[in-house]
């Protein structure tokens, strides 16, 4: 389940934009697989193949197909330099 917190939307309603995770990509090793965290961006994903358009809380967010749905995920705020940016929480690595 994907949902946005109140800082989240406060944010992307004052950009004006929908909202993209990008696509997660795994890191293989000898003999471990891991998959960072993706990262969340403004705007429409370059090539929209793989992805679905969802209306989460009257905000456009496309997210992609292949994002595991086991665990609650949130799309919060940071700063980092002065600069407020968004990040998916409550991913895991393994």
């Amino acid at each position: 389940m994907l949902t946005l917190s109140e800082d989240a939307l406060a944010l992307i309603a004052e950009r004006k934009q929908p909202v993209h995770i990008e696509m997660p990509q795994s890191i293989e090793g000898c003999c471990l697989e891991i998959t960072p965290c993706p990262s969340v961006r403004f705007g429409t994903p370059r090539n929209q193949s793989g992805y679905t358009l969802k209306e989460i809380r009257n905000t456009r967010v496309f997210v992609p197909d292949c994002l595991p749905n086991t665990r609650p995920l949130t799309i919060r705020t940071r700063n980092l330099l002065g600069l407020r940016l968004l990040f998916l929480d409550g991913w895991r690595l393994v």
